[in-house]
């Protein structure tokens, strides 16, 4: 990669790297090179291990009050894959994420799990780089504000259940009406019912996060909050 390149992503990241290959790994995926070492899958774990931590020890010290269940779901919120792929967009990682020319023809830059996974990866790099603390301090600078209401949404399945338990004594029905995608990459769509009656459709990389969506769906329908 072109130092020009590394320069516009280090200027993004508001990090310098000592060991520049470590971005330039970051950002291949292995449609490029398929070798483990060659391409960001294993900057991608590490990556992820970093962010989870970081996250955690941010929210577990800026709310000191706020009990275990709600501090997980303010942290699913900062770390699921449509916000890491926000982030990747905001900082145009899309635009330098190294993909074969076949991924390149579909779209893959634009796609929120691999742009989910390329932060990982550079989040990986730079604690490999420069360490923890600079790791934190970049993961720290570029996480999303959030509100109450997204984080009533982000167990969306447990309110709607909640919903019908107490008017119907009846649960709501989740149904997987299409899978498509290779196994590196799938995608799910899924539809919940009640009585027989669609509520809501929703897609995702894992059947859990298409019955989320489902669901988030179906609360928006109902008009619940």
């Amino acid at each position: 990669m072109e130092r020009e390149l590394i320069q516009a992503v280090e200027e993004k990241l508001g990090y310098i790297f000592q060991d520049p290959r470590l971005l330039e790994l970051a950002l291949t995926h292995r449609s490029v090179a398929h070798e483990p070492r060659s391409n960001n899958e294993r900057l991608e774990f590490l990556g992820d291990a970093v962010l989870q931590l970081t996250v955690s020890t941010y929210l577990y010290r800026r709310f000191p009050d706020m009990p275990e269940g709600e501090l997980a779901k303010v942290r699913s919120l900062l770390v699921r894959e449509s916000t890491l792929a926000s982030i990747a967009r905001e900082l145009e990682l899309d635009r330098y994420l190294q993909v074969g020319e076949g991924e390149k023809r579909s779209g893959a830059q634009q796609r929120d799990s691999l742009l989910c996974d390329v932060v990982e990866a550079v989040y990986g790099a730079i604690y490999l780089d420069g360490g923890f603390a600079q790791a934190e301090q970049v993961i720290l600078r570029h996480l999303p504000a959030w509100d109450a209401e997204e984080i009533a949404l982000l167990d969306a399945k447990s309110t709607l259940q909640e919903y019908f338990q107490q008017r119907a004594k009846k649960l709501p029905m989740y149904t997987l009406v299409q899978e498509t995608g290779p196994d590196h990459d799938k995608r799910f769509v899924v539809e919940v019912h009640f009585e027989g009656e669609r509520l809501g459709t929703g897609s995702g990389t894992t059947k859990k996060e298409a019955e989320q969506e489902a669901a988030r769906a179906a609360l928006a329908r109902l008009g619940i909050q």
